[in-house]
């Protein structure tokens, strides 16, 4: 199976070009480690746009109304209950035409918290791999639809695909955790070995 596609952008003049720099050197290993979590790795390409907080809802409304096949004019000026708190976004994965996930970061959270990078990632190739799995993609165009007005569900079905989207949620806090901390004990495990491997040398080279 091929890997997916995965492209980073810059997006904005006033976007960190250090932050982009850091985090296409850190999409690959995030992607891995989620890849061997769930032991298959998305069908679809990615875009890790790297954008300020202020673009963030737009930019996830054109995506996600594009991609259920909206006219501009039923996007334009509205916001998507996953980015209505776009301050307290660290990244969000969306769904973008032409079978595209399009993962939007948020640089100025990230800006100022330059250790959390790695944990945003696995974070978000957690929601690629959400989306990538059967019958995601219709969900959150049924959800896009109903967000922005073009066909409106009866509550009872609107509260189940929020509860989708809730348990994604949970899923992908749970996952980012036990990947976060399974990396810091393998670290930990290789300075410990480095260690005893530099006392042996140390304890050789007296002798």
């Amino acid at each position: 199976m091929k890997p997916a596609q995965i492209t980073v952008i810059r997006d904005g003049l006033f976007t960190s070009r250090r932050l982009t720099a850091d985090i296409t050197e850190t999409v690959p290993t995030a992607q891995r480690l989620v890849k061997e979590h769930f032991g298959r790795r998305p069908l679809t390409a990615v875009e890790v746009v790297v954008t300020s907080t202020n673009r963030i809802a737009m930019l996830a409304t054109m995506a996600q109304g594009a991609a259920a096949g909206l006219k501009p004019e039923a996007w334009e000026g509205k916001t998507l209950t996953l980015t209505s708190r776009p301050n307290d976004l660290y990244s969000v994965a969306v769904i973008a035409p032409n079978n595209v996930v399009r993962v939007l970061v948020n640089a100025k959270r990230l800006r100022r918290r330059q250790r959390e990078i790695g944990a945003t990632l696995v974070w978000a190739f957690v929601e690629v791999d959400q989306l990538c799995r059967k019958g995601a993609w219709d969900h959150r165009i049924a959800l896009t639809r109903h967000e922005l007005g073009a066909n409106v569900l009866p509550k009872h079905k609107a509260r189940a695909l929020y509860r989708v989207e809730a348990g994604w949620e949970a899923e992908a806090e749970k996952v980012t955790g036990q990947i976060v901390d399974k990396v810091i004990r393998q670290n930990r495990q290789a300075e410990a070995a480095a260690e005893r491997e530099a006392g042996t040398a140390a304890a050789q080279g007296a002798a």
